[in-house]
């Protein structure tokens, strides 16, 4: 059964090894990608908790390594999905009502390891970026601390380029996150 939300037709490549089996495989693989991206978040708060600023850096490169590769796997994911059921756009959650007898238990499982490992990144995410925010407000009172106080004229340039004091001092602030 096609979903009858769905509007992108598929037609399989030639030649494809298109299966059902195959699909378990990508939800596994993106259920795998996210593991590895919750560990690069938790490092990354180790690393603001440790004031370490290579760890730090080191994990905002693995996690876009990791989004890439993340990207690749939800393509393929779709491209299986457009393949079996006749459209890419199919949410996970239809999978079951869109391929009908052809969904499998291990299909079902490996959907479902996906979303919930999807929901617990999600919330690592949220508390990664209260950490990060907490950690930026702390360096702007120890900047503050630093310069005595008088830090009100003090700005931040978005292209990261010398920002004068108070007193005149060029100062040079990245505050990316």
């Amino acid at each position: 059964m096609i979903n009858p939300t769905a509007t992108m037709a598929y037609t399989a490549p030639a030649g494809s090894h298109v299966t059902i089996d195959a699909l378990v495989q990508a939800l596994v693989t993106e259920e795998r990608l996210l593991r590895e991206l919750k560990q690069v978040l938790h490092d990354q708060r180790q690393g603001v908790a440790m004031g370490d600023l290579d760890r730090i850096n080191g994990s905002v490169f693995a996690a876009h390594r990791i989004l890439r590769t993340m990207s690749e796997a939800r393509r393929r994911r779709r491209t299986l999905v457009g393949a079996l059921a006749g459209a890419e756009d199919v949410a996970l959650g239809d999978l079951e009502a869109t391929l009908g007898s052809r969904c499998t238990d291990e299909l079902c499982a490996a959907r479902d390891r996906l979303v919930e490992t999807a929901r617990v990144v999600s919330r690592e995410i949220a508390l990664n970026r209260r950490v990060l925010q907490a950690a930026l407000r702390a360096g702007d009172e120890h900047l503050r601390a630093l310069l005595g106080g008088a830090v009100a004229a003090l700005g931040y340039d978005a292209s990261a380029q010398p920002v004068a004091d108070v007193r005149g001092h060029g100062i040079l602030i990245d505050r990316q996150v």
